[in-house]
C-alpha cells in the first residue's frame, strides 16, 4: 500500500534552552555553526524542503512590494510548474515574498530546487497571478489556515515525494507537529544559552487549544565537533 504522505523530518538547531532564533532582534544566534548543520542535513539525504515565510525570506528578492492589479481574478486551481522531486515547500499565505526567479539554491545543494508556494484560498489572488507571470507553482491547502495533513497528502500524490525536511519556524514546526505530522525530529543541539523568553523556540503554538504532548523515542545520539551533539528522535 502507497504511503498517504512523505516521512517528515523536522531538521532544526538550538541552543541549549531550545531557541531557534533571537526573535525581534534579528540576530542570528546560530550562525557559526550553520556548517555544521548542513553537514548533517546532508546525511539525511532528503530531495524536498519545507520552510516557513520568515525562513524563506532570506531566499527572496522582496518582501510586500506592491503588485500590479488584475481585472479578474485566477481561481483556486493549484498551479503546476514542475513535478520534479528537487523541491522547496515554501509557506506563505498573506503573498508577502517576491521571487527573482522559480528556483531557490541552498549552499549544501549541487541542483537548483524548484520554488513551490504554499498558499489558501484567502491568498490575494494578485499574488497567485504574480506566481503564475514568475512561472512559480503554488498548491492550495485550505480555506484560510493551512490544513497540513491535507497539504502532505497532496504532496504524496502529486509529486511521490518519499522524505521531506521540515526547517520551521517554530511556528510552522508547532502546526505540523499539532497535525501528527513529524515523524523524526533531528535535531543539533550547540552549547549555546539564549536565556530569553521572546526567543523563540523550536515548537510554539498561539492558538489556544487543548494541551497535547507528543512522545518520541531516542534513535541515536552523535557528539560531533564545536561541542554540538545530533539527536535524532522517531515518533513512537
Amino acid at each position: 500500500m502507497p504511503n498517504e504522505r512523505p516521512y517528515v523530518i523536522c531538521h532544526m538547531m538550538s541552543t541549549i534552552d531550545g531557541k531557534v532564533a533571537s526573535g525581534i532582534d534579528g540576530v542570528d544566534i546560530l550562525a557559526d555553526y550553520f556548517d555544521l548543520y548542513t553537514k548533517t542535513e546532508d546525511e539525511l539525504k532528503a530531495k524536498a524542503w519545507m520552510c516557513g515565510r520568515v525562513t524563506m525570506q532570506m531566499f527572496a528578492e522582496g518582501v510586500n512590494t506592491p503588485l500590479h492589479p488584475i481585472e479578474q481574478g485566477v481561481g483556486e486551481q493549484d498551479f503546476l510548474v514542475t513535478k520534479e522531486n528537487n523541491i522547496m515547500f515554501g509557506v506563505d499565505t498573506k503573498g508577502m515574498l517576491r521571487w527573482k526567479s522559480n528556483t531557490i539554491t541552498l549552499s549544501n545543494v549541487q541542483d537548483p530546487l524548484q520554488l513551490v508556494v504554499i498558499v489558501t484560498n484567502t491568498t490575494p489572488q494578485e499574488y497567485l497571478a504574480y506566481l503564475q507571470e514568475k512561472q512559480i507553482s503554488y498548491l492550495f491547502a485550505g480555506e484560510d489556515e493551512i490544513d497540513f495533513s491535507f497539504l502532505l497528502q497532496k504532496i504524496q500524490t502529486i509529486f511521490g515525494i518519499p522524505k521531506l525536511l521540515l526547517e520551521g519556524g517554530a511556528l510552522l514546526n508547532g502546526s505540523v507537529m499539532a497535525a501528527n505530522a513529524i515523524d523524526e525530529i533531528s535535531l543539533l543541539l550547540t552549547p549555546l544559552v539564549a536565556n530569553r523568553s521572546s526567543c523563540p523556540s523550536l515548537f510554539e503554538r498561539t492558538v489556544q487549544e487543548e494541551l497535547q504532548t507528543k512522545r518520541f523515542s531516542l534513535s541515536s545520539v552523535q557528539q560531533t565537533e564545536k561541542d554540538c551533539v545530533w539527536l535524532r528522535y522517531k515518533r513512537n
